[in-house]
């Protein structure tokens, strides 16, 4: 079985998109592979070891523009989007007291459901296995508030394995 991430790219992978936002650049990954699924990438992050490691991943991609800002400040960039893709918790290889906070995700998430397109999706991956993991679970009592006329919500996780990630789905139909 692939791992959530993978998971995620292989929905997203199946079609093309004019607009893709990695709300949590990290070292790059989703920002890579997002680049070769939509005309253009905005990919944000508040650490300058994320833009860094980023910059030096894509190396030569010319559709992706890179940020060293707070995720929350996306619509000053980005009108309307088709997918987006967060990734809750922690910059790999960084300092892991710098994580995702729970309030402004979902200031965060609020705004990009207002800016997201009919049928494009959101991908939330919440990491659980430390202490503001386990607060970003409830964004879980967010997302089963959301209008079911106005948007399709899964949610995937990993039943036997303790403190495993999860991905959310948010689909604006």
């Amino acid at each position: 079985m692939e791992s959530m991430i993978e998971f995620i790219h292989e929905r997203i992978g199946k079609k093309y998109y004019d607009q893709g936002i990695d709300f949590t650049m990290g070292n790059g990954h989703d920002t890579l592979f997002l680049s070769d699924y939509c005309k253009h990438v905005y990919s944000y992050d508040i650490q300058a070891l994320a833009l860094n490691n980023t910059k030096e991943f894509i190396k030569d991609k010319k559709n992706v523009t890179l940020f060293l800002k707070s995720h929350e400040y996306f619509d000053e960039d980005v009108r309307d989007f088709e997918v987006g893709i967060f990734n809750l918790g922690y910059l790999p290889g960084g300092n892991h007291e710098c994580v995702t906070q729970y309030e402004t995700t979902l200031k965060t998430i609020k705004k990009a459901l207002e800016h997201l397109v009919k049928g494009g999706c959101l991908y939330v991956v919440v990491y659980i296995g430390h202490d503001q993991g386990k607060e970003s679970t409830n964004l879980d009592a967010y997302f089963r508030t959301l209008d079911h006329k106005l948007y399709n919500v899964a949610k995937f996780e990993m039943m036997n394995k303790k403190n495993a990630p999860y991905v959310v789905i948010v689909e604006k139909r």
